[in-house]
Order: structure tokens, then C-alpha cells, then sequence
């Protein structure tokens, strides 16, 4: 049954008796890795015995509190154990939060002494008595390697642990040494860890997740490889550290898996996964399992002792929160507290002896939280209402299905919103504020906040205002806690009974920059018609003639409309490139004043200023670069980057339709402005069979490529030699297994892929249209010749055929599939770039890997890869 987990431990005992226990017993195995830094259990030990030592002098007894804000190394584990050892309590502050939430903290556990270093001296205002770790390991040789006679047992705490609070207040959760070593014990059998074992530890101690890091290995005998917070934040130098030191256990939260995802993890690795802290989405699992040995997902709030459940994850079809830890207990109930074993959907209660005391100097929330345990036939036993939503499945294994109230989960952190609407109404001009996650783009969650304010600001002032609100929460909140985006609403929506309505508060445009600046109004008669057409296409009533039209939110659509618009009025036909140097109102009439001719050159500047190796990337099957203006402005400041659109725009040129000429053509637009290189190229869908191409064509000529990218390109490969049979063979297959994948895609995502197919299907339907009942019919108007040079670029394609080149190929893949393609993982490139494939996962799908917000980790991923190659 699922709750029969009872399983003896040593519950009289305290933590520190049992890394004191396996220090006797691997006295000279190495138990810490910091860098270059390794101390033996025995050396660990002996230093938390002395600092323990130096701690009672200061005054610090059983059932004291004592407060812990070092940077990550091997002081900061010796300085958590020392204290457990006096019969201490610590309290984890991460330096790295804000100082005002540190006081708090320190201030409402009633620390009697904080444990820090010079480089904080003085630096927060509490009454607790500073010591400084410096000082400590300086009279270290007067006292004495022998464990101190404190008494502690299993009923003692051992952590006070704030989390996220509704009332605008973190609240300290009280753990005690017998619940950390029930779960400690029971993970050491499953998921498991052995001597043998190397653990790298990447959490802050603030998360009580850390707790699995830094003592599962302590009391196992394994090694503990401790990360600093700057390797713990890139998933580059974590992908590199696993490999270098032969890592075999680590636990993060979906957020670092992807991040290591993105960064290069290119190969499995004999690594046991574990993911907490937040939902183990279904795509992370997929990516995840072909990458390491074993993964687990575990499930557990911080007032039940780190995790409460734990599944083996075997398949993405099979994603639960499994069954309970040891001498644990879960629950699914109605609102009357009744058992729901049947199946049906429940709050999550857990009982047992992971349960906390409750919150420190919260008696009323404890009550609320920690309610009698009807179930258990333990006297007094207490169960923890979780807030959220589950239900059992009919092999006992349990689902859990999300929150009931509005607390959640952003990067693995626990945020309670009401705690960041309390401190947005400390901040001026809001009288009233709703703060909800957002999850328009799936994995990417954004923290919105939705205001009514005392005085309306526009423009200038109205982005002043959120920068202001911004600053103003990071000096009270984690950066995490922040919102990335404000709304500023007349009213807040509400249902019939009142509440507010979360789900009708509107999307944000994400992509708007409110104006810096005076409105200035159009002055001439071209500036009042690009003024009206641009009011007509980007539904803004107002526009300056200085407002910037990306900073407007303007993207590639837009600007085809409004080009389009202009060719009508005034018909004169303008590349969508010229936005990039025009890119106000003034500045478009103005070069529809001047007589010079229009240049349709295939070489565009669109961030042409910069020390760094140039960028040039090639069109895809939309044919213009514009779309490539985001990405572009969210990379560094000194990265140029150039596009590549396609020959015949102007309806003049006539389109290419050999791959090695469109290259060619390409490139000696390129070698023109940079004869010497060397070269970065990069292409999106189309594009990147031309960028291929371009590649080989410079490396044959003698020139130094530094980096080919792939901007979600799939390797084609070219029929053309293939015979009538085989063909028809090959389209039956691929017609066959693409309808095939359209009922996976339906139930992963129903609503999209309709609204993709459907498009999908209109586009084949024009084409059709034109291609039997108008064949000899000329377009008109904007883009009249796109249909010429799409067909131009698909013989190109049709006739091409790929060759395998001594280079290393960068695959920049979008996470969100939306068709069927043979090779998911390596989208067909792995033979033909001899030197491999580097994959980096990038948010969204085909066609929204340029869109914001994509468009800022697309930039950063991109940059990173870019900077790389360049040093090469």
C-alpha cells in the first residue's frame, strides 16, 4: 500500500552523529572538493569539532540560533556543521540576497551570533554578534579535534529555513535533526548513493534543497565536489566539471538541466539525475534520459523536510512524483478532509516524520498549515497541507497536478505572490497589484505584475516609473522574486463571487519600449503619411517622428504591411532592410524624399558597429533579415551583425536557382566589405544549407571560417539522383510517418498544432490555387516576386547536394517541435560535419525562435558560442 513506509532509524540521533560516525570510519577519504581545496572526513570533522569549540566561547548553547551569509567553499560546510554541533540551530543566508530580507531574517530568528567574513564585515545591521570565519580559523590550534559534549539529540533543530510569505514576510520553517536523518537515510537507499559516489553540489543553502547536497554525501562516505556560485550559474563550466571530475550524482532544478542542455551537453554521461523544486516538464525528460545512467524526480515542500516523494524516470510517458520517503505518509483529500484513494483529484496533506515543528513565531499560520493527523495512529500526529493539487494512480504511484492557491514555481524557486504584491504596494504610485507567472512560452515562466496606480504617467515617465519599481524589489526581494514585466490596468478583473480573476488578466506585450522623450508630431508631408500608415499597421494612436520602430514592437509582419502600404501611396518599393537604417518616422520619409537610387543589396548592416568577429546570417524561406533585428540588438555591444536577403526582391534581379551561385553571390558581397575575415556565418531554415555551402566555398578559397550555425536547418538531402521508384517510395514513407507524428503533436499540444497545420494547409491551398488556375498570372503589389524566388530557392534546394565538411557545426535547435522530421536530435547534420555536432536547445519553435522573449536567450546562447569560436 502506499503509505506503508515504516522503516527503522536511528530517530535519538543527530546529524552530526552520523558524519562524525562515517568520519571515523573513512578517516583519510577525501570528503570535500573545492577547486584545488581537499579535506579528508577526518580533516573536515576535526576543523567543525575546533570551530565548534571557538563558538561555545562566544556564547553560542543548545537551542540557540545562529545565523550562516559566507560564500560558497569549504568554511561555509564547516560552519553549518560546527553549529549543529554546539545544539545550534542555523539559519542559511545566501550573501548573494537582499540585505534588508538577510536583516529580517536574522532579526525574526532571534540570531544570537552571525557567522561571516571580512569581505561582510559590518555589512548587516543586526543584534546578533558577528564572527568572523577569519578570525575563527585563527585559533583554530587552541582548541581541541574531539567532538563537544552539547547533548544534542534527534528532537533539537538542526535549520531554520525561510521561505517565500503571503503577508510580505519570509517565514522560518522549523526542521529538527530526527526529521533531516529519516530523509537522509531513506535517500541513501533510494534513489541511492554508495563511498564511491562523487556528488557535485550547485544549490544555495537559502533552498533547502541544499541539504541533500551537502550531507547525503557526508554521512554515505562519497565525495562532495562543492560548486561555486559562479560555476553553479553556467551551464557550460557545469557541463565541463561533471566530465573533468567524473561526477556521478547531482541534483538541480529543472532550470540548471536546462541550462547544462543548452550549453554544449552533447554526450551521455555516467550520471544519476536528480530534479526538484519545481514540475519535471516532459520535454526536459525527453532531452534528459539519452544524456545520463538514471534520472529521479522528487517532490517535497520545504515544511515536509526536502522531499516527501520520489519516482525513478524512466520514460517521458511515465512522469509522476512516484511514492513516499521512509516513515512518510501522503494524502489526497476533499475540502472535509476525507481520503480520496479512488482516483479522484485532491489537495496533496503529507504526514509522517518529515514534518516540520511548524513556522518559527507563526502560531496562527502554523495551526492553519500543520493540522492533526486523523489518519495516523500516532498520538499528536500532524500532517502538512501542501496547496497542492494530485491524485492517485491506480498503481498507487501519485500525480501532482499544480497549486491551488497562487503560490509557484519559477527556476525551481518557491514564490508566494502575495509576498511580492505586498512590496510592490510599498512602492510609489501603486495602490493596487496582482502578481501572476505567465507561461505564454512553454519552459520560459515570466513573473507579470498587474497594477492600478494613484497618477496615469505616459511614455518617458511611465518607463521610469517601472525601472523605479524594479529597483525599488531588488532591494527587498531575490532577483528571482522580481517580476519581469508590469501591466498598468484601469481595474482588475473579478468572477461573479468577487475574486480576482487571474485568468482575464491580459497577456503582456512583451515586446513594447514606451518612449524616451517628447512626442513630435509629423512636420511634412511624407512624415504625416509614414505616420499614418505605421498608426494604421501598429495600432498605436500616437507615434513621434523620432520613435524608434522596433523599439515600438515592430516585427517582420508589420513591416510588410507597411512597406507594402507605401509602395501603394507612393510607389516607390523599399527593401525592409531599410528599417534598419530608418528606423523612425523622420527618417523613412526622409529617404522617400530623396531622388538616389535604392540599393537592394543582398549584404544588409543590422548592427554593423563593433570590435568583435562579424555575424553574417543568411535568409530563410521568409526572404527578408528583418526578423533577425531582435536577436541581433539583445547580443553584445560590440558583436556586428550583417543579414543576407535573397536576389530579386526588387522584382528587377532575376533569382538565383543554383545553391552554389546563391552562395557565391553571397559571399562576394561579404569579401567585399571584409576581404581578410575571418568569418561567422549562420543561416535559419533555408538559410542554413546556403550558410553550408558558403563554408565551402571559403574554405576551399583558403579562408579561415570560425563558426557555422544552423538556425533550426534540417539536412535535406537531395533525391535528384535517386531513381522514379525510389522517390515515390521515399514520399510515401515520409507522407506516411508525418501524418503518423500529427497525433503526437495533437496530444502534446492539441491547440497549436491545429493552428499550424491549419496555416500550413491555407499556404498549400494558395499555392495550388495560383499554380493551376493562374499560372501565367503576375502578382502585384509588395512581395509580388517572393513566389518566383521561393520556387527559385526550392530547385536550388531540390538540386543541391550536401557534402560532409571538416568542420564543427553549431546547431542552434528549437525546443518546441511542430512537425515530423527523421532526425529529431541532430536534424540530419551529424555526417555530414566531421568534426561534430554541437547542439544548443533555444526556446520556442520554428517560427518563433526570434521572437521575444526568445529572442534574449536566443542572443545569449548564440553570444557565448560566438565569443568561443573566436578564440579558437
Amino acid at each position: 500500500m502506499l503509505n506503508n513506509t515504516a522503516a527503522d532509524y536511528p530517530k535519538e540521533k543527530a546529524l552530526i552523529h552520523l558524519t562524525a560516525a562515517t568520519a571515523r570510519q573513512y578517516p583519510d577519504k577525501t570528503a570535500l572538493k573545492f577547486h584545488e581545496r581537499v579535506l579528508t572526513y577526518k580533516a573536515l570533522n576535526e576543523a567543525a569539532n575546533k570551530l565548534a569549540g571557538y563558538l561555545i566561547d562566544q556564547g553560542l548553547q543548545r537551542g540557540d540560533v545562529a545565523g550562516v551569509a559566507l560564500d560558497r567553499s569549504p568554511e561555509m560546510v564547516i560552519s553549518l556543521l560546527a553549529i549543529m554541533k554546539t545544539g545550534a540551530a542555523y539559519v542559511p543566508l545566501d550573501p548573494e540576497y537582499p540585505k534588508d530580507r538577510i536583516e529580517f531574517m536574522l532579526e525574526d530568528s532571534s540570531a544570537k551570533i552571525l557567522i561571516t567574513a571580512e569581505k561582510y564585515h559590518n555589512h548587516f545591521a543586526a543584534n546578533s554578534t558577528e564572527v568572523l570565519i577569519e578570525d575563527a580559523l585563527e585559533k583554530f590550534p587552541s582548541y581541541p579535534v574531539t567532538e563537544p559534549e552539547t547533548g544534542v539529540n534527534g528532537e533539537d533543530l538542526a535549520y531554520i529555513l525561510y521561505t517565500s510569505g503571503s503577508t510580505g514576510k519570509p517565514k522560518g520553517v522549523q526542521i529538527r535533526h530526527f526529521n533531516l536523518v529519516n530523509f537522509l537515510l531513506s535517500c541513501q537507499k533510494m534513489p541511492g548513493m554508495t563511498p564511491a559516489d562523487k556528488v557535485l553540489a550547485v544549490t544555495t543553502i537559502s533552498f533547502d534543497i541544499a541539504g541533500l547536497d551537502l550531507y547525503l554525501p557526508l554521512i554515505t562516505g562519497a565525495e562532495l565536489l562543492l560548486a561555486d556560485s559562479a560555476t553553479a550559474k553556467d551551464g557550460r563550466a557545469l557541463v565541463d566539471l561533471v566530465k573533468a571530475e567524473d561526477v556521478t550524482i547531482m541534483q538541480a532544478t529543472p532550470f540548471t538541466w536546462r541550462m547544462m542542455l543548452v550549453s554544449g551537453w552533447d554526450s551521455k554521461l555516467p550520471l544519476k539525475v536528480y530534479c526538484g523544486g519545481e514540475a519535471f516538464p516532459k520535454d526536459l525528460v525527453t532531452q534528459l534520459l539519452p544524456k545520463c545512467e538514471e534520472i529521479w524526480n522528487l517532490y517535497g515542500p520545504t515544511e515536509t523536510t526536502i522531499y516527501s516523494t520520489i519516482k525513478q524516470i524512466i520514460s517521458d510517458e511515465d512522469i509522476t512524483i512516484g511514492k513516499p520517503v521512509a516513515n512518510t505518509q501522503i494524502y489526497i483529500l476533499d475540502e472535509a478532509l476525507n481520503n480520496l484513494t479512488d482516483g479522484s483529484i485532491g489537495e496533496i496533506y503529507i504526514g509522517g516524520d518529515g514534518v516540520a515543528v511548524g513556522y518559527l513565531n507563526r502560531a496562527e499560520l502554523s495551526a492553519e498549515r500543520f493540522v492533526k493527523d486523523n489518519f495516523s495512529p500516532v498520538e499528536g500526529a500532524r500532517m502538512y497541507r501542501t496547496g497542492d493539487l494530485g491524485k492517485i494512480r491506480q498503481d498507487g504511484e501519485i500525480v501532482c497536478l499544480g497549486r491551488i492557491d497562487h503560490q509557484v514555481k519559477v527556476r525551481g524557486y518557491r514564490i508566494e505572490l502575495e509576498e511580492i504584491e505586498q512590496n510592490l504596494l510599498k512602492e510609489d504610485n501603486i495602490k493596487q497589484a496582482v502578481v501572476i507567472a505567465r507561461e505564454d512560452t512553454p519552459g520560459m515562466p515570466r513573473l507579470v505584475a498587474y497594477v492600478i496606480v494613484n497618477e496615469q504617467k505616459e511614455g518617458a515617465d511611465l518607463k521610469t516609473q517601472f525601472d523605479a519599481w524594479q529597483k525599488g524589489l531588488l532591494a527587498t526581494l531575490p532577483e528571482y522574486m522580481v517580476p519581469d514585466d508590469f501591466v498598468v490596468m484601469d481595474m482588475i478583473p473579478i468572477t461573479p463571487n468577487g475574486k480576482i480573476d487571474r485568468k482575464a488578466l491580459p497577456k503582456p506585450d512583451y515586446s513594447i519600449i514606451y518612449r524616451e522623450g517628447e512626442f513630435v508630431a509629423p512636420r511634412t508631408d511624407n512624415e504625416k503619411l509614414v505616420a499614418k500608415i505605421w498608426q494604421q499597421n501598429m495600432g498605436i494612436e500616437q507615434i513621434s517622428i523620432f520613435d524608434n520602430f522596433f523599439e515600438l514592437g515592430g516585427r517582420s509582419l508589420v513591416a510588410v504591411k507597411i512597406m507594402a502600404a507605401i509602395e501603394q501611396e507612393t510607389g516607390k518599393r523599399l527593401p525592409l532592410a531599410t528599417l534598419f537604417e530608418h528606423a523612425t518616422i523622420e527618417k523613412l520619409a526622409a529617404r522617400l524624399e530623396g531622388n538616389e537610387a535604392i540599393g537592394w543589396e543582398s549584404l544588409v548592416p543590422i548592427k554593423p558597429e563593433g570590435s568583435k568577429m562579424p555575424l553574417y546570417i543568411v535568409h530563410g524561406a521568409g526572404l527578408n533579415v528583418l526578423l533577425f533585428n531582435a536577436l541581433a540588438m539583445n547580443m553584445n555591444a560590440e558583436q556586428p551583425v550583417y543579414g543576407l536577403q535573397a536576389r530579386g526582391l526588387n522584382g528587377i534581379d532575376e533569382p538565383l536557382d543554383v545553391m552554389e551561385e546563391i552562395a557565391a553571390n553571397y559571399i562576394a558581397e561579404i569579401v567585399a566589405k571584409n576581404p581578410e575575415g575571418p568569418y561567422a556565418l549562420a543561416g535559419y531554415s533555408l538559410g542554413g544549407i546556403i550558410a553550408y555551402e558558403m563554408a565551402n566555398q571559403l574554405i576551399a578559397a583558403g579562408k579561415e571560417v570560425k563558426m557555422v550555425a544552423m538556425f533550426d536547418t534540417y539536412a535535406e538531402r537531395s533525391n535528384v539522383n535517386d531513381s522514379k521508384a525510389k522517390k515515390i517510395v521515399d514520399k510515401t514513407t515520409l507522407r506516411a510517418k508525418q501524418f503518423a507524428h500529427s497525433f503526437v503533436l495533437l496530444a502534446e499540444d492539441p491547440k497549436r498544432t491545429i493552428e499550424y497545420k491549419g496555416l500550413m494547409l491555407k499556404r498549400q491551398l494558395i499555392k495550388f490555387y495560383w499554380k493551376i488556375f493562374k499560372p501565367n498570372e503576375k502578382r502585384e503589389g509588395f512581395f509580388a516576386y517572393d513566389n518566383e524566388i521561393d520556387e527559385a530557392s526550392e530547385k536550388a534546394l531540390r538540386n543541391y547536394i550536401l557534402k560532409p565538411l571538416n568542420i564543427t557545426l553549431d546547431l542552434f535547435r528549437a525546443k518546441k517541435r511542430t512537425f515530423y522530421m527523421e532526425d529529431f536530435e541532430f536534424l540530419g547534420w551529424k555526417p555530414f560535419a566531421l568534426k561534430g555536432v554541437n547542439v544548443h536547445e533555444i526556446p520556442g519553435e520554428h517560427n518563433t525562435i526570434f521572437a521575444p522573449p526568445n529572442d534574449k536567450e536566443f542572443a545569449e546562447v548564440l553570444q557565448k558560442c560566438l565569443d568561443r569560436a573566436a578564440e579558437i
